[in-house]
């Protein structure tokens, strides 16, 4: 009898504490992390985003500008806001993987940066200071341009030039800190 009462309450408080549940907070997995896709792309492996640009191609057609897409994205299930990034380019970053990669401690996959030169700003189109993921959306994109024939007329092939961009300063929600760099790496191909 008594262990039947205390199942007919424990029953009741079960039920009770369901419906005191709050739905929206049901649906919430984990913390929201905003993001650069492009920095996976190669699996975690680094944060590389790899362009080939053609000589050929250059001198066929010098008008031909090279576009990729660079954005961000909003993980986990938070209701969709929205959120505000700063775009900005991390210099320091390509002279921090250039010492690394000259240290002789780096493994291989480091060397591309030993001789890498930062892109000057004259050879792409400016990229916005801030990205903006509208209400109800997961993600924002821009296009980095690139200025084919320019880069031709100044670089050598074989060279390897690289545009650092970083995300930062996120108006709500977490920067996932090892995906906010991606290194935009530019080999220049015959």
């Amino acid at each position: 009898m008594i262990m039947k009462k205390q199942f007919k309450i424990f029953f009741v408080l079960v039920i009770l504490l369901m419906g005191c549940s709050d739905p929206a907070l049901d649906d919430i997995y984990g913390e929201a992390l905003i993001y650069m896709p492009q920095a996976t792309h190669n699996i975690g492996t680094d944060c590389n985003l790899y362009l080939n640009l053609s000589a050929e191609s250059s001198v066929s057609d010098p008008s031909l500008k090279t576009k990729t897409t660079i954005g961000i994205y909003r993980s986990g299930t938070h209701p969709k806001e929205t959120v505000t990034v700063d775009l900005l380019l991390n210099t320091d970053s390509l002279s921090t993987a250039q010492n690394f990669a000259l240290s002789g401690l780096a493994p291989s996959k480091f060397d591309i940066y030993k001789t890498a030169i930062l892109l000057p700003a004259q050879f792409y189109d400016p990229l916005p200071t801030h990205l903006t993921i509208p209400k109800g959306e997961r993600q924002a994109t821009t296009q980095l341009v690139l200025h084919n024939a320019e880069i031709f007329s100044q670089y050598e092939v074989g060279q390897i030039l690289v545009l650092p961009i970083q995300i930062q300063n996120p108006t709500r929600h977490v920067i996932n800190k090892s995906l906010s760099l991606t290194m935009v790496v530019i080999t220049l191909t015959e």
